[in-house]
């Protein structure tokens, strides 16, 4: 057995564990943690919990203290939801004093009710006055609980026996007062961002928490702990010592303290994820929790899953007619990436939503990205004459730096993203690098396995079959021959890059870009209807009331949760009500327009509500897109430090001068769609933007790739402006028919996937166009143009004649063809070409194979 006979049996194996985890609706013991793959709010609905500041009558806070307290609390409860596993789930401030949270399918509500409620206050304070005795029996110091009296004194007070009902204070086992002016050691505030972890104590502890503080908080901890040596301390918890906890101090603390409270692995994660959410400023209780539907209709769903499988169809089929068999085999591995990833999403527990499908079935036409560099480069060993084998061989492996370029630069997006983003960008930054890594394998793994398996056909062999299963004719420079001067007419496509990218910043800074009810404060109406009702033809009824944008989600058929932007003065958009009177007016309108629809209802609620998408999301997306701009810059600048650093960083930094471009070009649009459509952005806006800057430098690097392999092997006489414009001519069908195949896809989503995500596809639609084309006429031309400007050659003529050449001349060699010799079987092909030792290869004649 051959080794690709064995890989192929390896990828097989994986694929049926794909199939079977993919497929698997099962609820046994051992893949209950699969089951059907979670679903968002959009498409399976959830629990929706309104919290209500909850403040303790000695802590004072008039309005707008209160008002900024929610401000921050939302804050924490989005950390930790995200804390508990629950993807795409909505956080929203209401009124002056209310959050509302919606999580999609949860396996524990109550645990998730109870986490969000949690005050999360971590203190440690000092235990004067207290004895060995005091503190025998440590279970029952695990339920002393720490209150504060009319005189500001703190008490921890045992309330609950073994096994009973809480006792009153005037059975209480002992007080220990610590005075009103005492303050804890130290608090949750001291700790660093994200400063809990669990660990395994290898002393015998078992699982332990492990704290870590800043430094000044270590300072006064350790003066603390020296000073009262043999006194004993207790951390407390939502007013509640942990267990275990309370202890005597035997030495001096230097260093961070850990937790022993006899934890499982389970409980200590979840004490670390609440501490590293930080504590509430004020506490909350649960006022409302409600089951909600999907907030999209099936008709949607089914409208986007339809566009999808129309769109991966024409994929399927334009691969097929243009590469022939390879086409063929890249079809089944786009199937067996569909499948892995989809069954690796499930493995993780990404969440689906509407958009997610969406994505998810773009990214299946971005996979063929790295077939199709690899079929171009394919071709052109096959019509140098090389043997199949040797093509194939030779093919991947030229082909391989640019896919590993390409998709690094795409995996440091992802882990800045990861780093520095939130909840939502966090999700995308995962299910994006779980495809990168899935689509490497299976074009590189999959793709070359099978065509290895193909070698040993015979009917391959011959010339005829390589035109005709290979398409080599299939090229329109192949064919026409014709050579375009893109360099010698870069300015005049840096001219047109700048005029599309002035007339969409103008509309950008005269207010079109229309912020969506996601960004921007809101209105929140809960109607009761008698009969049940749909949310799309609520949605639809609300849109001709001038309210568009409008989301709504039903509880038990008949209550409709409406969300809507700030209310206009008599239902005129753009006059947004300032008094209660009119406030009045305009929702006894929209309840009777309502009612008019879908019969008799009742107002049950009003109140004015934040935006979803909070400026520290939107302030930390936009730095994670910094950082990672320049973690690419520095990449690239080592990776093509084919002269240096200094010359590897020209590339990296056009590269992302290309990236700004695209962006630039997407928000400029979208402000043109905002301006004379009344497009608004939203969250799916974000999204499309980061699915840009994650594939932007895609076809860039792979142009910048073949730059840097022709600079090894310079054609004599040649300059640098003429093999930049080589390099762009060899990868020109790749850069054109990767963005044909992903346009094919979108297209198919922006005509058949309905009104939900068209201005999401329309985004994506304008940066791929835009990457495609700033990655052959602006990137590389500014390589050049820096090149230009460092004083490396000089102009003559339209011609870039060299004065240094930017590799050594012992690297500087003229590009001839090699000799190959390959062995297949018993037989060995050779095929004739000039060698640089100036010898001529000896071979018998024989009938030329393929």
């Amino acid at each position: 057995m051959s080794k690709y006979q064995r890989l192929m049996l390896i990828i097989a194996g994986i694929a049926i564990a794909a199939g079977f985890i993919a497929f698997s609706n099962s609820h046994g013991d051992f893949w209950k943690p699969l089951g059907p793959m979670k679903r968002g709010l959009d498409l399976a609905g959830g629990m929706r919990v309104v919290l209500q500041a909850d403040p303790p009558a000695s802590m004072k806070l008039n309005k707008e203290d209160r008002s900024a307290a929610i401000d921050a609390a939302v804050l924490t409860v989005k950390n930790r939801v995200d804390a508990i596993g629950v993807s795409e789930a909505l956080v929203q401030k209401k009124g002056d004093d209310q959050i509302i949270v919606e999580l999609p399918e949860i396996t524990d509500k109550r645990e998730a009710r109870e986490m969000l409620q949690k005050t999360g206050s971590l203190e440690f304070y000092h235990l004067k006055d207290v004895n060995d005795s005091d503190l025998s029996g440590r279970n029952r110091y695990a339920r002393w609980r720490l209150e504060h009296d009319e005189k500001g004194s703190v008490l921890f007070l045992d309330t609950r026996k073994p096994g009973s009902e809480p006792i009153s204070d005037q059975k209480k086992i002992r007080n220990i007062v610590i005075g009103k002016d005492t303050k804890p050691i130290l608090t949750g505030k001291d700790l660093v961002p994200k400063g809990a972890s669990v660990q395994y104590d290898n002393q015998g502890s078992g699982v332990i928490v492990a704290l870590s503080f800043k430094r000044d908080a270590q300072r006064r901890f350790a003066l603390f702990t020296r000073r009262n040596v043999h006194e004993f301390i207790a951390i407390t918890l939502d007013n509640k010592i942990l267990p275990h906890s309370a202890a005597r101090i035997e030495g001096p603390i230097s260093g961070n303290p850990i937790i022993k409270g006899g934890f499982t692995v389970e409980s200590g994660q979840k004490l670390v994820d609440l501490l590293n959410a930080g504590a509430l400023p004020v506490p909350l209780k649960e006022i409302q929790t409600e089951s909600v539907e999907a907030t999209l209709g099936e008709q949607s769903v089914n409208q986007s899953i339809i566009a999808g499988l129309v769109g991966l169809g024409l994929v399927l089929i334009f691969m097929l007619f243009y590469y022939r068999l390879p086409g063929f085999i890249a079809d089944i591995a786009l199937a067996m990436y569909a499948l892995f990833t989809f069954a690796a999403f499930k493995l993780i527990g990404v969440t689906m939503t509407l958009p997610g499908l969406a994505g998810f079935i773009l990214s299946i036409g971005m996979a063929v990205d790295a077939n199709i560099l690899i079929f171009e480069r394919l071709k052109e060993e096959l019509r140098s004459g090389k043997t199949l084998r040797a093509a194939i061989d030779t093919g991947f492996n030229r082909a391989f730096t640019s896919i590993f370029d390409s998709n690094m630069c795409t995996v440091i997006t992802c882990i800045i993203l990861w780093l520095y983003g939130t909840g939502p960008v966090k999700g995308f930054a995962i299910t994006l690098g779980v495809g990168v890594a899935i689509s490497m394998f299976t074009a590189i793994t999959v793709t070359r396995t099978i065509l290895h398996l193909l070698v040993g056909v015979e009917w391959l062999q011959n010339e005829d079959a390589g035109r005709k299963f290979f398409g080599l004719r299939d090229s329109f420079f192949a064919r026409s021959g014709r050579h375009f001067d893109i360099m010698g007419k870069k300015y005049y496509y840096f001219l047109f890059s700048l005029l599309i990218i002035l007339p969409g910043a103008w509309f950008w800074f005269n207010g079109g870009l229309k912020k969506g009810i996601e960004f921007s404060a809101g209105s929140s109406m809960t109607i009761k209807f008698q009969r049940p009702v749909n949310s799309d033809r609520i949605v639809s009824a609300m849109e001709e009331m001038g309210y568009k944008g409008s989301q709504a989600q039903i509880s038990e058929r008949k209550t409709a949760f409406i969300r809507m932007k700030e209310l206009n003065i008599d239902g005129q958009p753009g006059q947004p009500t300032k008094t209660v009177a009119q406030e009045t007016r305009e929702t006894n309108r929209i309840k009777a327009e309502l009612e008019s629809e879908f019969g008799k209802n009742e107002l049950q609620g009003f109140s004015k509500v934040g935006p979803i998408i909070s400026k520290e999301l939107t302030q930390k997306a936009f730095m994670a897109v910094v950082f990672a701009s320049l973690a690419i810059v520095l990449y690239l600048s080592f990776r093509f430090a084919i002269g240096g650093f200094m010359n590897g960083l020209k590339f990296g930094t056009c590269a992302v001068i290309a990236l700004i471009h695209d962006v630039l070009v997407v928000v400029g649009a979208s402000a043109i769609f905002g301006y004379f459509m009344g497009w608004e952005i939203d969250s799916l806006f974000v999204t499309a933007l980061l699915t840009i800057i994650g594939f932007s430098v895609h076809d860039t690097i792979v142009v910048f790739d073949r730059i840097r392999e022709n600079l090894k092997h310079r054609i004599r006489g040649e300059g640098f402006e003429e093999l930049a414009n080589r390099s762009i001519l060899q990868t020109f069908a790749r850069s054109v028919n990767t963005s044909f195949t992903v346009v094919l896809t979108l297209v198919a989503l922006l005509v058949f996937g309905g009104p939900v995500i068209k201005h999401f596809v329309a985004a994506l639609l304008v940066g791929i166009i835009s990457g495609t084309y700033s990655s052959i006429f602006n990137a590389t031309p500014l390589v050049v143009v820096w090149e230009n400007i460092a004083g490396r050659g000089k102009a003559v003529g339209g011609r870039v004649v060299e004065d240094k050449p930017l590799v050594s001349g012992d690297r500087v060699r003229e590009l001839r063809p090699v000799s190959e010799r390959v062995t297949s079987g018993d037989s060995t092909d050779v095929v004739a070409g000039a060698r640089e030792d100036r010898t001529k290869a000896k071979a018998k004649k024989k009938k030329r194979r393929f």
